[in-house]
């Protein structure tokens, strides 16, 4: 019988695969910041010079992350209404397609709420992302599922992350035994969720800011 972390991984993978996880960092901002400021303070955010919140309102910043969370919670809640059934391991096994949408939606999100408070492209320059930074987004997905262990995870990268480009995460950081544990935790965590309870109930709770500003 499966477990938790391997029905989270085979969910991830499911999920990985679909283009709404396919955020593309420099077309995003483009696109969501530059309603508020000219090309060329966008041009500085992309390349990496200048981090979003030394240039743009922290409260512009909250009302471009709002409107995310609004799409996508709302295209997620749609998928769950009309998929219309419980979890269970049958479902969790199968993975099917409204299950990987619905977990690819908060993916996206979580992708989008770090671009937009100053995190760097994670994908390389082929487009892909790395196991290690699978691992982070699990984390990630684990913080808008409401998992205090991911939150408490999270807060410990961005304080060793500084400037670093995600994708180049130490890799004491990433192959650590603690850090590891911690994934692990979580990944189980949310596999039982998928497991356990409906998709409705996965998105009712509300999703927080995930993304936080790299000092």
């Amino acid at each position: 019988m499966m477990d938790a972390v391997k029905i989270w991984g085979k969910t991830l993978r499911a999920a990985m695969r679909l283009n709404v996880v396919k955020v593309s960092r420099a077309e995003f901002l483009e696109k969501e910041l530059g309603h508020y400021c000219a090309p060329a303070t966008i041009e500085k955010i992309i390349s990496g010079e200048e981090k979003t919140y030394n240039l743009i309102p922290i409260e512009t910043l909250d009302h471009v992350a709002a409107g995310c969370i609004n799409y996508q919670t709302t295209v997620a809640c749609s998928i769950a209404a009309v998929a219309g059934v419980s979890g269970g391991l049958g479902l969790a096994l199968a993975i099917p397609a409204d299950l990987a949408q619905f977990y690819g939606n908060i993916l996206a999100l979580s992708q989008k709420l770090m671009y937009i408070y100053g995190w760097p492209d994670i994908r390389d320059k082929k487009g892909e992302i790395d196991d290690a930074t699978l691992q982070v987004l699990t984390l990630f997905v684990g913080v808008a599922m409401g998992c205090k262990e991911a939150g408490k995870a999270i807060n410990a990268i961005l304080a060793k992350l500084s400037d670093q480009l995600i994708r180049n995460i130490p890799e004491k950081l990433v192959t650590h035994s603690a850090f590891y544990s911690v994934v692990r935790q979580v990944a189980s965590w949310i596999g039982i969720k998928i497991s356990k309870e409906s998709l409705a109930k996965g998105i009712g709770k509300a999703v927080p800011l995930i993304g936080a500003p790299i000092n």
